[in-house]
C-alpha cells in the first residue's frame, strides 16, 4: 500500500478490505483480470498512465488532422457551390471527399477510445467501484474519463451493475480509528461560490458600450434626456469590480480547498474512508490530475 500516493483514489484499499465480503470481491475480481487492486500506489500509478493514453489519443494528431480536413472541406464545400457550377456533383464531390475523411478520422479515434477503456486493468476496476458502491463503501468519486463520459452525459464504458448480499455490513466488518479531516469553512465556502461568476467582464463590457452608445447619441442628437445612459457606464465598472473581488475571493479559497484535498489524500493512505467530493471540489481535483 501507498502511504504517500500523488492523488487522491476513487477508493483506498483499507476501505476495500473493511468489509469482508468487499474485500473477498475485489479479490476475486484481482485473480479474474490479473491485477491487485489493494496496491494503492500501483493502482494509482495505472489509472495515470490509462488517464493520460486517452488524453493522447483525444488530443493527437488525428484529432488536429480530422478537425482541419473539416474546416477545409467546410470552405471548399461553399465556395464550389457558390460558384454555381454546370455539374454542382462533380464540383462539390472533392470537398465531400475531404468531409468524409474527416469522418473516418474521428471515428477511428472513437475505436481507439473505446479500444483503451476496454483494458483488462480498467475493466476490472470498474468491477472494484461497482462493488463497493453495491457494499455502501464510501467510493471519493468515479473519474469521468474511466467511464467514457465526454460532453454529455452518456457513458461509453459504464460501470457494470453489481447487486450486493442481501443483508447490512458483514459482521466481520472492521472500523478503523482514522477519519477523514474536518472541513472547514473556507473550503464550504469555496463550493457554494466555485460556480458563481464567469459572466462579469462580458455583462461590464456591453453596459460600458451601451452607455458609451447611449451618451454619444445624447451629443449628436442634443437629447439631454439620453445622458441618463451614463448610468450604465457605471453600472458596467461595478460589475467588472464585482467581477474581480469574486475572482480574487475564488483563487483565495481554491488555495485552501487544494490543501483540503491534499488531507485527505493523506488521510485515505493512512487508511480513512473519504466519502464522495462535492462537485466544485470535483471539479478542482481534475484540474489536478
Amino acid at each position: 500500500m501507498n502511504e504517500n500516493p500523488d492523488h487522491l483514489l476513487p477508493i483506498g484499499a483499507r476501505t476495500l478490505s473493511a468489509d469482508p465480503r468487499l474485500a473477498a470481491a475485489v479479490r476475486d475480481f484481482g485473480s479474474t483480470y490479473g491485477y491487485d487492486y489493494f496496491d494503492d500506489e500501483t493502482v494509482g500509478q495505472t489509472l495515470a498512465e490509462h488517464e493520460a493514453s486517452l488524453r493522447r489519443v483525444a488530443r493527437g494528431g488525428l484529432v488536429w488532422a480530422g478537425s482541419l480536413a473539416t474546416a477545409v472541406g467546410i470552405v471548399w464545400l461553399v465556395w464550389a457551390a457558390s460558384r454555381k457550377p454546370d455539374d454542382m456533383a462533380v464540383a462539390v464531390a472533392p470537398p465531400a471527399a475531404v468531409l468524409v475523411l474527416a469522418l473516418a478520422a474521428f471515428v477511428l479515434v472513437n475505436l481507439q477510445g473505446r479500444r483503451r477503456l476496454r483494458h483488462p486493468f480498467l475493466e476490472g476496476y470498474r468491477h472494484v467501484l461497482a462493488a463497493a458502491l453495491a457494499h455502501g463503501a464510501p467510493v471519493t468519486y468515479v473519474p469521468a474519463w474511466l467511464t467514457g463520459r465526454g460532453g454529455g452525459q452518456l457513458d461509453v464504458a459504464p460501470l457494470p451493475s453489481y447487486a450486493a448480499p442481501a443483508g447490512g455490513l458483514s459482521s466481520g466488518a472492521r472500523t478503523t480509528s482514522v477519519v477523514p479531516p474536518p472541513k472547514p469553512a473556507e473550503v464550504e465556502e469555496y463550493e457554494r461560490i466555485a460556480d458563481h461568476g464567469g459572466w462579469h467582464d462580458e455583462a461590464g463590457w456591453i453596459l460600458v458600450v451601451a452607455g458609451a452608445v447611449g451618451v454619444g447619441y445624447a451629443v449628436v442628437k442634443d437629447l439631454p434626456a439620453a445622458y441618463a445612459a451614463v448610468l450604465l457606464v457605471g453600472l458596467g465598472i461595478w460589475t467588472w469590480v464585482s467581477g474581480h473581488r469574486l475572482g480574487r475571493r475564488q483563487r483565495e479559497l481554491s488555495r485552501q480547498a487544494r490543501l483540503y484535498l491534499d488531507e485527505l489524500t493523506s488521510a485515505q493512505a493512512a487508511g480513512a474512508p473519504v466519502q464522495e467530493l462535492s462537485p466544485p471540489l470535483r471539479k478542482l481535483l481534475d484540474t489536478r490530475l
